[in-house]
Formats: structure tokens, C-alpha cells, sequence
């Protein structure tokens, strides 16, 4: 009894200092609320100054001759996998960011002004999350963690997202961008080896259908007399013979067919299900700017005003720290 109850008291103790370590901490989220209050009002003119700089550097970001529209398109692969044309869409990516504008054009063989008018080019790969070979979202974020055992990048196509000053552009970006996968040596020279075996899979299917087709009408307009004479039994059998002929000329169609519509439908490296699929809204309009600079600006504007009120603290830390290195 003695022994319950004093699990009991011990339970209500712990309990007791559950709480009153609850309260302090209610306590001092309220007092470091409080203080920043009063640390913002005491700040006000310099935050104020902050916010008014990134309103106007927001209308100047976001006037119209700036405007950047976002184009996306899938991609899938019919010979490599995802990384080595990531490579590839990376090289023009970089042509635009070190705004080499001849080497873009030379590449994609556009004119000066519609690669002038390209700023970006980005992919980004298909996650499936049940590694069942269906896709169930693009990792816009690049965030995917590659030690999880369950979802997997998909290796046969990738996102492609091209930023551009003008949607005209995008008009007929895919064939230009397809004709920059098929100059490149490699790619076409594989690719001319796919196809090349493709035509000799067809013939040697072609050959042995029309072997088989052969033994089925030679086994049909054989005359056997000895095999007629048999019973029943045997007729059945040769009748289950041939029609095991049927059945695998029925297959080695169907593996033609198969053959002829890869040959047909995928005879380039690369094949893009849609046209640019383009955001009429700018990716930088002024209302997204607005939100993102002015939040920027504010956070930038608490740095400056907390340097601004310890700076005498923060310089006799940092005096203080180089009379110990002259010491040391």
C-alpha cells in the first residue's frame, strides 16, 4: 500500500515539473516575443527603408521588358538514359548562364535573337514512388533522397523546363532541341545501330515465318496414307501439331509488329509527348516578386537594425578576440 502510494506522489511530481517546465517556456517564447516587438518598433525606420527598397526593386524586376515566362515538356529516351541527356540540356544551360548567346545559336541553330530571348534550361527527373514503372510527380526541387529503398528516379525520361524572355520562342524550340540531341556523334551513331538492328530482327522474323508457314501447308497437303489409316486418336494428335504452327507464326507476327511500330514511332533518340506547355503568367510577375522581395528586404532590414543597436558590442567582441590572437 505504502509502496503504491508513493508511486503515485512520485508520478505527481514528475508530472508537477512537466508543467512548471511547460510554463517557462510559455514564459520565455512570450518575453522573446514581446522583446521583438519592441526591438521592430524601436527599428522601424530601417525596416521601413528596407521594405521600401524591395518594393521598388520589385516593380523594377518585374517590368515588362524583364518578363520571364516558364516552358515545360516531358522527354523520354529511346537509347541512353536520364543523366547523360542531363548532361547535355546542362551544356546549353550553360552557354545561358555564362551568356555565350553565338555558342547557344551555333547549337540549337536559332538566330541571335531567339537565343537571346533563351535564359535558362533546367531538367528534372520523374520520381515513382512504388518503382512500379509509372511516374508520380517531378522533383522540381531536386531533393530526392538516393538511399530510399521504395521510390526510385526514373531512368527513360526526364522535365524539361526552358526559361524565356519571349513565348514566340517555344514555338519551335523541340525540333531544334531534337536536332541538338541527333547531331551530337554518339547519339547517331547509336541510334543508327538500333535501327540497323531492328531491320535484321524484322527479316530474320520474316524467314522464319515463312519457314513455318512452309512446314504447316507441307503437314496440310501431305499425303500420308499410312497416317489416315490410323485411328482417331493419331488425327487428333497431327491436328494439335499443326495448329502448334498457328500458334507460333501468331507470335513471331506479333514480335514484327512490335519491331515495325519501335521502328515507326521511336526512330529518333529522343521523343517529346507534348509542345512547351507555357505559364501565360510570368514566373517573375509583380505580384510574386512583391511577396518574395518585400519578405527578403524585412529579413535583411532585422540583420542590419540588430548590427546597427550592438554594434559597440559587436565590436568589442571582435577587439577583444584580436587582442587574444596577438596574445596567443
Amino acid at each position: 500500500m505504502e509502496e503504491q502510494e508513493k508511486k503515485e506522489l512520485d508520478l505527481i511530481d514528475i508530472l508537477r515539473i512537466c508543467f512548471k517546465y511547460i510554463r517557462l517556456m510559455i514564459i520565455k517564447i512570450w518575453d522573446i516575443f514581446i522583446w521583438f516587438i519592441r526591438f521592430v518598433f524601436q527599428s522601424k525606420w530601417i525596416l521601413l527603408f528596407a521594405v521600401v527598397c524591395g518594393i521598388l526593386f520589385a516593380f523594377y524586376w518585374s517590368r515588362p521588358e524583364n518578363l520571364r515566362y516558364k516552358g515545360e515538356s516531358e522527354m523520354r529516351f529511346n537509347i541512353y538514359d536520364a543523366y547523360f541527356y542531363k548532361n547535355l540540356v546542362n551544356q546549353l544551360d550553360l552557354y545561358c548562364k555564362d551568356e555565350n548567346k553565338s555558342a547557344l545559336s551555333q547549337a540549337l541553330q536559332i538566330t541571335p535573337e531567339e537565343a537571346g530571348a533563351l535564359l535558362s534550361f533546367n531538367t528534372y527527373f520523374f520520381v515513382d514512388m512504388l518503382s512500379n514503372g509509372t511516374p508520380s510527380e517531378v522533383d522540381y526541387t531536386n531533393k530526392f533522397d538516393t538511399k530510399d529503398t521504395v521510390s526510385s528516379r526514373m531512368k527513360d525520361r526526364l522535365m524539361l523546363v526552358v526559361i524565356s524572355k519571349d513565348t514566340a520562342v517555344y514555338s519551335s524550340l523541340l525540333g531544334k532541341i531534337e536536332g541538338f540531341f541527333e547531331n551530337n556523334l554518339v547519339i547517331s551513331e547509336e541510334n543508327a545501330i538500333r535501327l540497323k538492328h531492328i531491320d535484321e530482327k524484322i527479316v530474320a522474323l520474316d524467314n522464319e515465318i515463312y519457314l513455318l508457314d512452309s512446314l504447316r501447308k507441307k503437314e496440310y497437303f501431305k499425303k500420308d496414307a499410312e497416317r489416315h489409316a490410323k485411328l482417331d486418336q493419331t488425327i487428333l494428335l497431327s491436328e494439335k501439331e499443326m495448329r502448334l504452327y498457328h500458334s507460333d507464326i501468331l507470335g513471331l507476327e506479333s514480335l514484327k509488329q512490335s519491331l515495325q511500330w519501335q521502328k515507326e514511332i521511336q526512330p529518333t533518340c529522343v521523343r517529346f509527348l507534348t509542345p512547351f506547355r507555357v505559364d501565360p503568367t510570368p514566373v517573375n510577375n509583380l505580384k510574386k516578386s512583391m511577396v518574395k522581395l518585400v519578405i527578403l528586404s524585412f529579413v535583411f532590414g532585422l540583420f542590419v537594425a540588430f548590427g546597427w543597436k550592438y554594434r559597440i558590442r559587436i565590436y568589442r567582441f571582435l577587439s577583444h578576440g584580436e587582442e587574444k590572437n596577438e596574445e596567443v
